[in-house]
């Protein structure tokens, strides 16, 4: 199995640029994403069910997130989704990228690419090279468990995806790997952050319901031409905490197309 790694990083620079971030890590990309023109559901399908997934959906890119998994995880998501929609969904179609796992080396070409583009998006290694010199100003043998935490909440990632990028550019050695996991692995996570004393917010699941700004206009337009029945637009309705009583129509419609599969749990 064999993928571009420079053009991949090409890439995902190429998509920085574009957004103009002009920080080290990318710090809200629910925004990002949004501002791309792509819609965003963000939804708690529960913990270890699914991770996200992306398509191609009536003329909109769609990306989901599971919002029941930490946020850091969900920002990679996030990001491992945006690369299938930046080369998976070019010629605007394509099947539903599905994603139970993330793994670094993975068989499938698509997987792997999409895994390295998050990994370039949220970790360019300009900017990891100069988080290092210039805020931690340390020498690469010196980082510590600590620094990883730093680096953390700077780029939006979790400690082991931190860790595993500072290994793949060659910033650390396999000994330090092994060194910064084992701190990890002694203190937990958690432990870290308070020393620190920071934000623990990363460590955490948003479980958060998310649609996109039209989302509210789509529904009730369905519901309206008759598209959907009100069952759907109820349900739909419900996921953002609204009353769908006040868009009840008297005479109940015949003919719909549901739209409940958008909204599917995984099981």
């Amino acid at each position: 199995m064999w993928i571009d790694r420079t053009e991949i990083e090409q890439r995902a620079l190429q998509v920085r640029q574009e957004h103009n971030i002009q920080t080290y890590g990318v710090k809200d990309i629910f925004s990002l994403i949004a501002q791309s023109g792509i819609h965003l559901i963000r939804y708690p399908f529960g913990k270890d069910k699914l991770l996200g997934f992306s398509t191609f959906y009536e003329g909109k890119k769609v990306i989901v997130s599971n919002s029941s998994e930490i946020l850091s995880r969900e920002i990679f998501t996030i990001a491992h989704e945006l690369g299938h929609v930046v080369y998976d969904f070019e010629d605007e179609f394509g099947a539903v990228k599905i994603d139970i796992e993330m793994l670094e080396n993975c068989e499938d070409i698509s997987e792997a690419r999409a895994f390295h583009f998050a990994n370039c998006f949220l970790m360019p290694e300009e900017k990891v090279r100069k988080y290092i010199k210039f805020e931690l100003k340390k020498k690469f043998h010196e980082i510590s468990a600590l620094d990883v935490v730093r680096m953390q909440l700077e780029f939006q990632v979790s400690y082991a995806a931190m860790v595993l990028r500072l290994y793949e550019l060659s910033i650390v050695s396999s000994a330090q790997k092994s060194m910064l996991f084992d701190s990890r692995n002694e203190l937990t996570s958690r432990a870290l952050f308070k020393k620190l004393d920071v934000d623990e917010r990363l460590l955490k699941p948003a479980n958060v319901i998310e649609v996109p700004p039209r989302y509210l206009e789509y529904v009730t337009s369905n519901y309206e031409n008759d598209y959907i029945p009100y069952a759907s637009l109820e349900r739909a309705l419900s996921l953002i905490g609204m009353d769908s009583d006040i868009f009840k129509k008297e005479e109940p419609s015949e003919r719909w197309l549901d739209i409940e599969d958008i909204f599917e749990e995984f099981d």
